[in-house]
């Protein structure tokens, strides 16, 4: 089935003016920002996606973006240059954030689509260890850095640039993002965005959905997940999600490009798959059973476990190979006793929940037998595997 890539092809020769911004621009846009577009323009305000294209496509377009961002983004950027429905977006006030000492990761950037209204696109997760820490942070602060930063941005762009209509969105972090700034944005903001869109990004905690000023924007928010989400069933969401046909299966559904599209519009399905709903349940019940502080200790533990080798993104520590692997026991086997237990105390309640949550959704009798075998036996084999360094 096609996707991105193929609605470009198909609809590129047509204007915003004859068929109007939709939610598979959305998704495009939002996938936009995940090129380096502050480093490419270096100091320049703006630029035209032809532009752009034009003075650098062959120059970055070897260039690996992240170990877990596998999407044809230089073949998106390129087809998009050459459409008459994208060529002359104007990509402006790029930002690019890592701010190491208080464990932020923050982009994002405005591409015009025509005089008065203007998409605020805000990236997700990119490949750096910075930014999955703050990911994992969501589940014990009230707020993370890069959403106050989005917040910023958004605050900033509209006050510089008076655009009648005003998109915002995101993919993965990147969609929370757009739904936090939105939801903490002035009334006179508000009224000018028209659609928020959370493209497979996490929710948040109930207090914040309670709010007057999320059911103030609520009726605009948009949030699209595949079937098979993970990422997007991540704490609340108290708006109705969309679920979108993806032609890939589990987790690799996150990828937006492999999102199925017909004419202007996402193929969709009537729900979730059960291994969604699983992951849901396992996370949600995990959680519950941690307090803010041990969910704050389990995130600095396990970074401080796989930060290695001053290895700052996912594809250093690929690249590292077995020397990262052997550093990381090193590290682990480095903790004290009573820290090792808790962490492969965690480890093994996630897989104890992800069984349980199996039987919830699927009521598989003959699995309650190796879930009793699971509890009794191998949390204790973990614990004798990861120790047995003590002994040595």
């Amino acid at each position: 089935m096609p996707g991105i890539i193929d609605y470009i092809k198909w609809r590129g020769d047509l204007s915003f003016d004859l068929s109007p911004f939709n939610e598979v621009d959305n998704l495009i846009l939002s996938e936009l920002s995940y090129i380096g577009f502050a480093d490419l323009l270096d100091g320049q305000k703006e630029s035209t996606l032809f532009e752009i294209a034009d003075n650098y496509l062959d120059l970055i377009k070897d260039q690996e973006l992240g170990v877990l961002l596998t999407g044809d983004f230089y073949l998106m950027l390129e087809l998009m240059s050459k459409s008459k429905r994208y060529k002359d977006l104007i990509i402006k006030d790029c930002i690019e954030l890592i701010d190491e000492e208080i464990e932020m990761q923050f982009s994002a950037l405005t591409v015009e689509t025509c005089k008065d209204s203007a998409y605020i696109a805000y990236r997700g997760t990119d490949d750096t260890l910075v930014g999955w820490k703050e990911d994992f942070k969501m589940s014990f602060l009230d707020v993370i850095p890069a959403q106050k930063k989005a917040l910023e941005y958004l605050s900033m762009i509209t006050s510089k640039l008076n655009y009648k209509k005003i998109y915002v969105g995101g993919h993965s972090k990147g969609g929370n993002l757009a739904v936090y700034a939105a939801v903490h944005a002035d009334d006179e903001i508000k009224e000018r965005i028209v659609k928020v869109y959370n493209n497979d990004g996490p929710g948040f905690k109930q207090k914040l959905l309670e709010t007057q000023e999320y059911k103030d924007i609520g009726d605009k928010i948009e949030t699209l997940i595949p079937q098979s989400s993970v990422v997007g069933m991540i704490l609340e969401h108290e708006e109705s999600y969309k679920v979108v046909k993806s032609n890939q299966v589990g987790v690799l559904q996150h990828d937006g490009f492999t999102w199925e599209v017909m004419g202007s519009k996402f193929v969709y399905l009537s729900n979730v798959a059960d291994d969604s709903k699983m992951a849901d349940l396992t996370l949600k019940k995990v959680l519950n059973t941690m307090d803010l502080q041990q969910r704050e200790k389990f995130t600095n533990v396990l970074f401080e476990i796989i930060s290695v080798n001053e290895n700052r993104t996912l594809a250093e520590i690929k690249k590292d190979g077995l020397k990262s692997l052997y550093s990381m026991s090193k590290n682990f086997n480095s903790l004290d006793r009573k820290t090792k237990k808790a962490l492969v105390q965690t480890v093994s309640m996630f897989f104890e929940e992800g069984f349980r949550s199996f039987l919830e959704v699927k009521n598989a009798e003959q699995w309650k037998l190796k879930l009793n075998t699971w509890h009794k036996n191998v949390p204790g084999k973990l614990n004798r595997y990861f120790h047995k360094s003590d002994h040595q």
